[in-house]
């Protein structure tokens, strides 16, 4: 039996080393669990040019398309390379993120949706603009309907996702199941010097992270409270504008990091920020800043909804609103205790519900179901 996994870019398009991002993070978990279940791993992907790499346990097969090409396109030939090779009986077909599904297959089938991505807010404008901009998100909701009716089962990360299905498609035949996504736990919560506050914002600096928001109100708090410190982690298209406004001051720091390194940089912090705009599943960036004892200020953004609950075991605000931000940002500096009881909670929270130990045991169960229905 073999699995075949479509995603556009696990390595990168010259085959030469690993992307970086959180669905090669969770494909990268996921293998050696197909692997336990008795299933070989091939990984299909868009590349530079054609290339079939073995990577000890999995293989990886690098198939030339133009980077400028739509998904539609890059979908379809990744799965006519995957037909080359699929056992329609015996094997299964997975698909990394929902997005790349085109049609149906008669072998046994999961996707994996990692949050509603087409909710991003647009700034206000005429109603023709406006009502072409509602049509788009209509669309791509269509759209989405009509994909994931395609395959015989569902993994979703949160159930904002779930929700929005169930109120929306006419009928649903897919089956739902619902894993949140995962952080690896320390045994302990770790002891933080409390000498100096510290904050970081660890988060990739597309638009959608809302990195110009917590950049305006992160000037804001170092003007007010000159002795916190401020680490910026992560790279990305506003990182510019986050350098313009926050290198001026002492007390900020930029770095880069690996996805692995992720609770490593966040030891020493005690505020970690995920404030999120749009396009947001159960971010593993928050449940890693939990997991690794921070206090949390998230927005009220898809899946992380279906982890924080507001002054429990975080501080939840709306998206995009600065001042909200600000206030909850402003309240973690100022109440130590509160500040402290909230990253109990939290780490607590992750522990118990978020673990990978959590994740795989479910993930476990649905290989297994489906290798139980592939038998003759």
């Amino acid at each position: 039996m073999r699995a075949h996994i479509i995603y556009n870019n696990y390595l990168t398009p010259d085959g030469e080393r690993m992307s970086i991002g959180g669905i090669q993070t969770y494909i990268t978990n996921l293998i050696p669990l197909l692997r336990d279940a008795g299933y070989a791993v091939t990984i299909y992907q868009r590349s530079d040019k054609d290339f079939h790499k073995d990577m000890n346990q999995f293989d990886v097969y690098g198939i030339a398309v133009s980077s400028s090409c739509k998904r539609l396109v890059i979908s379809r030939a990744l799965q006519a390379k995957m037909l080359q090779q699929i056992d329609m009986v015996c094997d299964l077909l997975v698909y990394g993120c929902e997005s790349f599904i085109t049609q149906q297959y008669p072998c046994r089938s999961v996707a994996i949706q990692h949050g509603i991505s087409w909710d991003e807010p647009f700034e206000k404008c005429g109603r023709l603009r406006y009502f072409r901009h509602y049509l788009g998100k209509c669309y791509l909701a269509w759209k989405t309907i009509q994909r994931v009716s395609k395959v015989g089962r569902l993994v979703c990360v949160d159930y904002n996702f779930v929700n929005w299905h169930r109120a929306t498609a006419t009928y649903t035949l897919i089956q739902h199941t619902v894993i949140p996504n995962f952080s690896v736990v320390p045994p302990q919560m770790l002891k933080k010097d409390e000498t100096m506050v510290n904050i970081i914002f660890a988060r990739r600096m597309a638009p959608v992270r809302g990195p110009k928001v917590f950049a305006d109100v992160a000037e804001r708090l170092l003007l007010n409270h000159p002795d916190i410190h401020i680490t910026i982690a992560g790279t990305g298209p506003e990182a510019g504008y986050m350098h313009g406004m926050l290198d001026k001051y002492d007390h900020v720091e930029f770095i880069s990091y690996d996805s692995e390194d992720s609770l490593r940089i966040h030891a020493d912090k005690h505020i970690a920020v995920v404030p999120t705009l749009a396009s947001e599943g159960t971010s593993l960036s928050l449940l890693e800043a939990m997991a690794s004892g921070c206090a949390v200020v998230c927005t009220d953004v898809g899946g992380m909804t279906n982890i924080v609950l507001n002054k429990y075991n975080g501080m939840m605000t709306s998206a995009g609103d600065a001042d909200e931000l600000y206030a909850a940002i402003n309240y973690l500096i100022e109440n130590p205790e509160e500040r402290q009881r909230m990253a109990t909670t939290g780490y607590e929270t992750v522990r118990r519900c978020f673990s990978h130990e959590r994740w795989a045991k479910a993930w476990k169960q649905v290989i297994e179901e489906i290798r139980d229905e592939q038998q003759p």
